[in-house]
């Protein structure tokens, strides 16, 4: 299955796997799922990390 991953949880799932909704875990670890995320979600987490926010400390780069 594809999962398409919103920015948080691409965050979470990158760097604070603990805050991922208990639900979502087996979804997220299962090999045959293929997780999708949008270039946007790269294009906020660079611009909301540039402002300083807490929440948003994982360089895109690495995604």
């Amino acid at each position: 299955m594809k999962l398409l991953l919103d920015t948080h949880l691409l965050l979470w799932a990158a760097g604070s796997p603990e805050r991922l909704p208990l639900a979502a875990r087996p979804l997220l670890e299962a090999p045959e799922n293929q997780l999708l995320f949008s270039a946007v979600s790269l294009w906020e987490i660079a611009i909301k990390r540039g402002l300083g926010r807490s929440d948003f400390q994982v360089d895109p780069r690495v995604l």
